[in-house]
């Protein structure tokens, strides 16, 4: 598969699965609902609002379906549908309720490549639709058999429907007047199943500028859903960075992602012209499991440029330090049939350049636990996983550096030290746990931190300069 490069602008260019329509997006059933199953309640509410609610990024994870009550103006919403809980009940004294059902997403089977278009290959063209009219006609019966992808031309409102996808025709054109265009490809079955035996898959949390000494500790941040991870899992609170290298964002990512040092892996610093020497973790993942599929979002260019693996299949780049943007994303993919079976996702907004990276910091608190919100709606979303017990998910956080003062780059302990979080049980408690405990007492260098372990836990061999945690393992 050839990696598809997707881009989110500043101009609210979200994942797809992220946009809500309002009431549209909704099937109605009058004087019916739900009868319990009902997940948060909102009051004072139109159904319009009940609609935008339940789309809305906080909870587009698990919402479905919403109950009005047109005598209370209130709704109550589910994560459950009439088929679901056998039905919907209709004998409501005076039929207060309304039923609303959202409906299936036909643009849940493509992905976006903003601003980019296929240069011909237009086999039909639909005037005065939207994105997901042209996804419903790309996927009905009448042209689903030769439909690929299609062209939306968001200043005209109409698109071109192909047989063709970017790389039968040797790619996408990018360099359009204007950028009227954005490219739309099926994905096909909805992703790939994970090859891994036992259904594995990773979840690469990366935080960049998190110092490991500012986490779990008497008057640090309040991070629940880092705890959590933390205390289900195992965790080192001052894995070592720089050393031979400095500790900026090039070398310690790409320390991360290959498990060696700068002096072997090539990226001595934060350029964008240095390739990684040594081979990406996930690249060592897709040599072993060709139909493995590996998905990356991040806003720094070097991590979806020079930095990411070889064989990505999806790239999104999203705005700077607009952390929503990669998080709907990591949702979105979440939200797949068969999601990616190894995901990066980069978080930057710790890494605050400014004065102090000091762990009782308020504004270093404050970022890190912005980031601690973000981490927590991936959580939510990968545990409400249709599949999730079959499934098991090893999720990794790591950092790149830390800081000192206003900045970073130099030796110091503030500068080198760096997090390791370790879990592939979270709320998943029939999978046996794969490390457990505070590892701080052992020293580990960051060579010895992400991949070492990535790779022990997918049973593939390591020939990396780094050594995993003795007491981890299946």
């Amino acid at each position: 598969m050839k990696p598809i490069f997707l881009s989110l602008s500043l101009a609210a260019c979200f994942p797809l699965f992220a946009q809500a329509s309002g009431l549209a997006d909704f099937t109605l059933t009058a004087n019916a609902a739900i009868s319990g199953f009902n997940r948060e309640n909102l009051t004072g509410v139109t159904p319009a609002q009940c609609a935008e609610a339940c789309q809305g990024s906080e909870r587009s994870g698990w919402c479905v379906s919403f109950d009005f009550n047109r005598t209370t103006s209130a709704c109550d919403l589910s994560d459950k549908r009439a088929e679901d809980v056998g039905g919907l009940k209709t004998d409501y004294s005076d039929n207060p309720y309304d039923h609303y059902s959202l409906k299936p997403d036909p643009l849940k089977a493509f992905a976006r490549v903003s601003n980019a278009a296929i240069s011909g290959y237009n086999v039909e063209n639909l005037k005065s639709v939207t994105p997901k009219d042209c996804a419903s006609a790309c996927t009905d019966a009448s042209r689903s058999s030769w439909c690929k992808s299609f062209d939306y031309n968001k200043t005209t409102s109409a698109c071109d429907l192909s047989d063709k996808r970017a790389s039968d025709v040797g790619g996408l054109k990018t360099n359009y007047s204007g950028n009227p265009y954005d490219h739309y490809f099926v994905v096909a079955g909805e992703g790939i199943a994970s090859p891994v035996p036992g259904n594995k898959h990773v979840l690469f949390i990366g935080i960049d500028g998190l110092r490991g000494d500012a986490l779990f500790c008497e008057g640090c941040a309040v991070t629940p859903a880092l705890s959590a991870l933390a205390n289900g899992g195992a965790f080192h609170r001052n894995v070592l960075a720089g050393g031979p290298q400095d500790t900026v964002s090039g070398p310690g990512w790409a320390t991360n992602f290959t498990g060696f040092w700068a002096d072997a892996h090539g990226v001595t610093s934060n350029s964008e012209t240095l390739p990684m020497l040594k081979p990406h973790v996930f690249d060592l993942l897709k040599q072993s499991y060709p139909t493995a599929t590996v998905g990356v979002v991040g806003d720094w260019y070097n991590i979806t440029h020079n930095l990411k693996p070889a064989g990505a299949d999806f790239v999104v780049a999203n705005s700077a330090k607009n952390s929503q943007q990669a998080t709907d994303t990591v949702k979105g993919w979440l939200a797949w049939k068969n999601p990616p079976t190894a995901i990066f996702y980069y978080l930057h907004n710790v890494d605050i350049h400014a004065a102090s990276y000091a762990p009782l910091n308020a504004n270093y608190q404050s970022k890190i636990r912005g980031e601690d919100a973000q981490i927590q709606q991936v959580l939510d979303t990968l545990a409400a996983r249709p599949g999730y017990a079959n499934e098991e998910w090893l999720i990794v956080v790591a950092s790149d550096h830390g800081g000192l003062n206003s900045g970073h780059g130099g030796q110091s302990a503030g500068e080198r030290s760096t997090i390791l979080i370790l879990n592939n049980s979270y709320q998943n408690p029939g999978k046996t746990a794969y490390c457990v405990g505070d590892m701080s007492a052992t020293p580990l260098l960051q060579i010895d931190g992400a991949t070492p372990h990535i790779l022990d836990f997918l049973g593939l061999p390591n020939a990396t300069a780094g050594h995993k945690y003795a007491g981890c393992g299946l």
